[in-house]
């Protein structure tokens, strides 16, 4: 289309630091990063949050690799046929090792897919996966592993066989549950797999070399890529910064060489040394969602009632929140953030955000109504528990801003429950061991099903733990949907019973990713379903 606006690429120019000797051979290339939080682990069956899921697109190569454009480039495989049916995918790997130097083969794929449906591995996106044929039965204890229908038809072919189309399975092939494993290594770990580097090996462009927690993790050149002359990055050394504050000064003084997630603040103090080429900048939407979580298994009953949650929800002033509080991103009134496609079309600007139509509400009402449904006695005091991610000064700031809203204009009391750690947080949410909590999910691939899927009954990843059988059905017809007009439909009305109709979460902000860097290092993507920076292609300007 002739105006089409790629807003999920970000195609970054990342500042670079420049060690060696004089002399003919050639210098070393280093870059410095900063990442909030230490990675849960580097295990790829389990569903990694944002840094991890970095690290391990980074030092992993599966089958397909996130090009340029959102371009699903071959990676692992040089090439794959789909079945006219839609049923069966067959996947033809190239010859490359792992950085031991033993070959990957198909039965790594195959264990790989078996090991995301084992129940023991507790993988919170196998449900993302149900469309393999065997999957949803072996994970729910009904099945087997032999029954998971992924076969390796020699070393080198992999076929995956579904339960029905999904016309972008291909986008699914670049999650990272989908990497290979080596049984071998992965059995001899046991539990603890995916915690210490050294047991691991590596098929990607790097190899994690050391990982000091609370720290840095530094990423080391893979010599055994099988692409490993295209890659120009020597080192990556990526430092553990929980405190955007920190960030900022550490750029600053040139500590780090790019800073991304840059508040308004601060991008005002850079914006001049941008303007004179001195620092390169860019500002786009990605689609990533902050959002408030409701447990609608609340065991205090409270938020098991869409009237209440939806005045909890209209309480939230959210662009005094993106403004004052976060100083970045938009506000947001729907679940799927600009940036991703259905089919052809941009969602986001195709459809409304549906909670725009419910601002003038009076929340206060709305909970007095909820309460007396719940025979509640809306006279009375009423105190909720927000639990907090951790105790950091920014989750601090965010919770105690939550606090304010609901207590100034719902009239209700909200303790505040800070949770040891994000692992510690992450399991309570798991558990549903929470009333009401912050938090977020980004782009897995383009497609606004990577968001739509988290509200089905009994996804792993559904926060809110909402159910709802209408919205199920329309999700579930909107993933076999290959018209595209009857799926945008499909998937607006779903989001309108998300969000608005039962407000099973209270949307906050779409991000709007903003980068400052040097600029002189060409090359690097950071874009939906890829990691937060990909330096494969990455390489050091002369000019």
């Amino acid at each position: 289309m002739r105006n089409r606006i790629f807003v999920l690429v970000l195609v970054v120019l990342f500042a670079f630091t420049v060690l060696g000797q004089a002399g003919s051979a050639a210098p070393s290339v280093t870059i410095r990063v900063a990442v909030p939080t230490d990675p849960e682990s580097f295990d790829s069956s389990k569903r990694a949050e944002e840094v991890g899921n970095t690290i391990i697109q980074e030092t992993q190569e599966g089958l397909v690799r996130l090009g340029p454009g959102l371009k699903i480039m071959p990676a692992g495989a040089t090439k794959w046929e789909v079945s006219k049916d839609g049923l069966t995918w067959t996947f033809h790997l190239r010859n490359y090792t792992y950085s031991d130097g033993v070959k990957v083969k198909a039965a790594d794929y195959v264990y790989a897919a078996q090991r995301l449906f084992d129940p023991a591995t507790t993988a919170d996106s196998a449900g993302i996966f149900y469309c393999i044929k065997g999957g949803e039965a072996y994970n729910s204890n009904k099945g087997t592993a032999a029954g998971v229908d992924v076969k390796a038809l020699d070393d080198n072919t992999v076929q995956y066989h579904l339960n029905q189309p999904v016309p972008y399975f291909d986008q699914l092939a670049n999650f990272i549950c989908l990497l290979p494993l080596r049984k071998e290594l992965v059995e001899k770990a046991g539990s603890t797999y995916g915690s210490d580097p050294k047991q691991m090996v590596f098929c990607g462009p790097f190899v994690v070399d050391q990982w000091i927690r609370g720290s840095k993790i530094i990423l080391k050149k893979n010599p055994k890529f099988w692409d490993a002359k295209r890659v120009k990055i020597d080192e990556v050394i990526v430092n553990i910064v929980p405190e955007q504050a920190t960030m900022e000064q550490l750029f600053a003084s040139k500590q780090i060489d790019v800073i991304q997630n840059v508040r308004a603040e601060f991008a005002a103090q850079l914006k001049g040394k941008a303007k004179s080429g001195e620092l390169g900048s860019i500002v786009a939407y990605y689609p990533r969602i902050r959002y408030i979580a409701f447990n609608n298994k609340d065991k205090t009953k409270l938020f098991t009632n869409a009237k209440v949650r939806q005045a909890f929800s209209l309480a939230i002033d959210r662009e005094s929140f993106t403004k004052n509080i976060l100083k970045m991103d938009v506000p947001a009134y729907g679940f799927v953030p600009y940036g991703l496609s259905n089919g052809n079309q941009l969602f986001r600007t195709s459809v409304p955000e549906p909670l725009k139509a419910l601002k003038n509400e009076d929340p206060k009402k709305l909970l007095q109504q909820g309460l007396k449904e719940l025979r509640m006695d809306p006279t009375q005091p009423v105190e909720v528990t927000f639990l907090q991610r951790n105790s950091s000064a920014t989750e601090r700031l965010y919770g105690e801003f939550y606090q304010d809203q609901w207590q100034k204009r719902l009239g209700v009391k909200v303790k505040l429950d800070v949770a040891l750690d994000i692992p510690t947080f992450n399991q309570s949410i798991h558990k549903g061991e929470f009333q009401v909590a912050s938090t977020g999910w980004g782009a897995d691939y383009n497609d606004p099903m990577t968001f739509m899927e988290l509200g089905l009954s009994g996804s792993p990843n559904n926060a809110s733990f909402f159910s709802n059988t209408e919205y199920d059905k329309l999700v579930q017809q909107a993933m076999v949907m290959s018209d595209m007009k009857k799926r945008l439909e499909l998937f607006k009305k779903a989001e309108k019973i998300f969000v608005v109709d039962e407000a099973a979460i209270a949307p906050l902000s779409f991000t709007i990713r903003s980068v400052y860097f040097n600029g002189k290092l060409k090359g690097l993507l950071s874009q939906a379903g890829g990691p937060i920076f990909e330096l494969r292609d990455a390489y050091m300007a002369t000019k």
